[in-house]
């Protein structure tokens, strides 16, 4: 899979990126232990970025071994930002994971993990100039003009799908051959030409409907862009179809979770933004509490928000969710989900027991379902 530069200044980060010194390691927990250790051991930053890539698995294994790499970088600058550079940085972050976030399998889990190690990096080399490159979209949202850049401008979350495309977009360009490139450039024309109208959008009103089509096409075309493995022309024919282009049009995307992840305030929360499927059973979460509690006395309410809170520490305690901001692992992903299909199974079935019951119930944290639950 092609490596993605992900913004120019990355480039800052990544020139000194030579062969590693030591050999690598790979194939057991004694050799993941051995390139962690050369990691830790790495006498900078750079160091460790260059034995990070030239020695990544592949695999959800990168995303233990990524935020050492992360660490070592951040003591260079981390102290040194302001609190809208931090910002700046969280974001960019989490932008690795959004761009994933919707991809199957760990070769992907090592991307978002090798995509951080690079935006850390970036940050080591010239923390100034990174967090000077902080927007609200790809392009110079005060120059906008068309009801496209305006739509992209007025809406968070279009502009962070805007602001991925555009990288992995450069770094297709970078990375191709001629014919490809050609044909790359002349398919963003006709796309970014035919999707005002295809989503209803327009010059004197943006509205909820639009936003959310534009930013299912703009999803839909950095996925297709970062799951293709053939020459990109191929991807490219095969995204133009027109009978998947209208189905993708009609559909509108869901949230990605039941809060913001545009600003994640926890572990937990970052866990849950990373993985599509875990944002869904997210959701399905809270419409069983909230069903739960629609017809709920005064007392059952209180009982139910202390067993949520209680719940919420067990799971955060329970579940290896790793490194506050890091691509969550393939453990962390599982536990989670366990975990709360199990709460889900729970809430169903919980308050119909009788009032005596229902607070055992509720407080018999497990990750597992269990029949209980089931009953």
């Amino acid at each position: 899979m092609r490596h993605l530069v992900l913004v120019a200044f990355l480039s800052l980060g990544t020139s000194f990126l030579t062969s590693a010194q030591e050999p690598c390691h790979y194939g057991s927990e004694d050799a993941f232990g051995a390139l962690a250790n050369d990691l830790s051991q790495a006498k900078s930053c750079a160091a460790a970025a260059a034995k990070m890539h030239e020695c990544a698995w592949g695999s959800s294994a990168d995303t233990r071994l990524a935020p050492i790499v992360v660490a070592k970088c951040e003591k260079v600058f981390l102290r040194k930002l302001s609190p809208k550079a931090l910002r700046g940085y969280a974001e960019e972050m989490q932008l690795c994971a959004y761009e994933y976030s919707q991809q199957q399998g760990t070769m992907y889990m090592s991307a978002a993990a090798l995509c951080q190690v690079d935006v850390a990096v970036g940050f080591a080399a010239d923390p100034a100039a990174a967090s000077k490159l902080a927007g609200r979209a790809s392009f110079d949202c005060d120059k906008a003009q068309t009801p496209l850049e305006l739509a992209i401008c007025s809406d968070t979350k279009l502009g962070h799908a805007d602001i991925v495309l555009s990288r992995v977009y450069a770094g297709w360009l970078k990375n191709s051959d001629k014919e490809d490139r050609a044909a790359l450039v002349q398919s963003e024309k006709q796309w970014l030409e035919s999707i005002p109208k295809k989503c209803g959008l327009s010059a004197t009103q943006i509205s909820e409907k639009s936003l959310n089509c534009l930013r299912n096409d703009f999803e839909l075309r950095f996925g297709m862009l970062d799951s293709c493995f053939e020459k990109v022309i191929v991807c490219l024919q095969s995204f133009n179809d027109q009978s998947d282009r209208e189905a993708a049009a009609a559909s509108t995307p869901n949230p990605r979770a039941s809060f913001d992840c545009e600003s994640p305030s926890s572990a937990l929360e970052i866990v849950i933004c990373a993985d599509a499927e875990l944002g869904e059973t997210d959701i399905k979460l809270a419409q069983a509490y909230h069903d739960a509690d629609e017809d709920m006395t005064a007392v059952q309410h209180k009982v139910l928000v202390d067993s949520e809170r209680q719940w919420l520490h067990f799971v955060s305690g329970t579940c290896p969710l790793g490194t506050v901001g890091g691509i969550p692992s393939v453990l962390a992903r599982s536990c989670v989900r366990a975990a709360f299909q199990s709460r889900i199974a729970q809430l169903q079935t919980c308050l119909l027991k009788k009032p005596q019951e229902q607070l055992p119930c509720l407080n018999d944290f497990h990750v597992l379902e269990t029949k209980q639950d089931k009953q």
